[in-house]
């Protein structure tokens, strides 16, 4: 069986991805409070929607990175 190995991203991708995942979810929530004032309900759920996928997908990527991070946390205690 083989392990899936995550990606290997320094950190200031990861900071930039971090703030993206927060402004995405700002602005969906944002979005979807005036969609029903001022009339552009459907409009406003398809943006939202596509916002939460996508930060979905980042959360994942995030999933790998920390997966990544305690697997070498694990190595290196393992090597004392």
């Amino acid at each position: 069986m083989s392990q899936i190995q995550p990606i290997k991203v320094n950190k200031k991708i990861t900071r930039k991805l971090s703030i993206a995942t927060g402004l995405l979810s700002f602005v969906a929530f944002i979005v979807q409070g005036l969609g029903s004032t001022y009339g552009f309900e459907p409009v406003a759920n398809q943006i939202t929607q596509t916002f939460l996928l996508f930060n979905g997908a980042i959360g994942i990527f995030f999933l790998g990175d920390t997966t990544r991070k305690e697997i070498e946390e694990k190595n290196d205690e393992k090597t004392k």
